[in-house]
């Protein structure tokens, strides 16, 4: 990024995804610090525990950035989140990482937020949500003429035309905060959002995993390698499972390279109560739209650009 006036705010709860998607921007966000914030929210496990793993994941891929934000510890409605450490590991990731100590800004993720529009001129924010959606849901309740600084929001979350993980219905980011995500789908914001319906197609086999099949973790890279330990923690905290889904970092690929997916323009009613909470239900087609749901990706592509991202 070379306009000062523009942030990248990476929203996570890391989660053993959020740790590999912050793997692959890794190399991107080099020399990059002046525009890059992160943010912590509660969602895979508490935010005592997802700020503390941010922490470390920045501190072991040595990520520079502009400031590190903590943001909310409950639900827009202020309820404890629901988390999901039986996927994740307790305390939220299956591997261990050595504590570090870097400096949290003193503003809340919101405050932060109308901290930039109060002080930078003709500032543009775009945002990656890879956790519950209450720290921007909150921003927008807050300060809602900070919408029109905000470029454009890439989401993961939803099950817009296949089941859910959290239950039938709901996909977990948005499950964990229902009412923040209809105020986010509700909103005039730029949206592009990657839910379940593609996370799916994009995965890490657990055969291919040990027999080395997967070349972006073939480099001697910190990233690299950062990310084979994850997925070995993973698989050995999982012995069950013969797969791992890549929800956030497709997500992030979608930042990076939007044209490897296909869209569906839609309207979003997001359920906030009841049964079927968390529910994402795609309303219509409409090109006029300000919300784009991804429904297929160009997996060669994505695969070759995974393994571009994890050489220095």
């Amino acid at each position: 990024m070379n306009n000062t006036n523009k942030f990248l705010i990476i929203d996570t709860d890391p989660g053993v995804d959020d740790a590999l998607s912050l793997a692959m921007l890794s190399n991107i966000l080099k020399n990059n610090d002046d525009n890059i914030i992160f943010s912590s929210i509660g969602g895979n496990t508490s935010l005592r525990n997802t700020h503390r793993n941010l922490i470390n994941i920045l501190s072991a891929l040595e990520i520079s950035y502009k400031h590190l934000l903590k943001g909310a510890d409950s639900t827009l409605l202020g309820e404890k989140f629901t988390d999901a450490e039986h996927y994740h590991g307790k305390e939220g990731l299956t591997l261990k990482l050595n504590n570090s100590n870097l400096r949290t800004h003193n503003l809340e993720t919101y405050e932060y937020i109308h901290e930039i529009y109060n002080s930078q001129k003709n500032a543009k924010i775009k945002l990656l949500m890879l956790g519950p959606l209450t720290n921007l849901a909150k921003t927008l309740i807050s300060f809602p003429e900070i919408s029109s600084i905000i470029d454009e929001v890439i989401i993961m979350g939803g099950a817009f035309f296949t089941e859910g993980n959290a239950t039938k219905y709901a996909e977990f980011n948005i499950y964990a905060d229902a009412e923040s995500a209809s105020i986010v789908f509700n909103s005039k914001l730029n949206i592009r959002v990657v839910g379940l319906d593609v996370c799916n197609d994009l995965i890490i086999d657990k055969i291919k995993f040990y027999n080395n099949e997967y070349s972006f973790l073939k480099s001697d890279t910190k990233s690299s390698q950062f990310s084979k330990n994850i997925i070995n923690s993973f698989f050995e905290y999982h012995t069950n499972k013969n797969a791992m889904a890549l929800c956030d970092p497709i997500a992030t690929i979608c930042l990076i390279e939007k044209n490897l997916f296909s869209y569906k323009n839609c309207s979003v009613k997001v359920i906030a109560e009841g049964d079927k909470i968390g529910q994402t239900i795609p309303l219509n087609n409409n090109n006029n739209t300000n919300i784009q749901i991804a429904h297929k990706i160009n997996g060669t592509e994505i695969w070759n650009l995974i393994d571009q991202l994890f050489i220095e």
